[in-house]
């Protein structure tokens, strides 16, 4: 009886793990950008899900500069659409770093 509970442990948890993490939606979001706006395209391999997607975006949404970001998840690829006046590519590429760890799929 044991090893069945445990079999169906480590079941559910290879379940909920693949389920959580390997499901991609279709994504038709667009960037936008305007003439006096720079684009920063950072890929991160780590990137696997809705979640991922979530903790780059929202992280970096909180960062003064930046207009918008969209991380898609296919190419594995954040854009980043920012004011260069206030912010640089060598801080957007540190926050997106740090980010990263904060994904659940590293």
């Amino acid at each position: 009886m044991k090893k069945l509970s445990v079999r169906l442990l480590i079941l559910s948890i290879g379940l909920t793990t693949t389920i959580s993490c390997n499901q991609l939606k279709d994504d038709n979001r667009v960037v936008m950008k305007s003439m006096s706006d720079s684009l920063l395209v950072i890929h991160i391999p780590a990137a696997a899900c809705g979640k991922c997607q979530k903790v780059i975006e929202d992280g970096l949404v909180n960062e003064n500069g930046v207009k918008q970001s969209l991380l898609n998840l296919k190419t594995k690829e954040v854009s980043i659409v920012y004011d260069a006046q206030i912010i640089s590519p060598d801080v957007l590429k540190a926050t997106v770093t740090e980010l990263s760890y904060k994904m659940p799929c590293k």
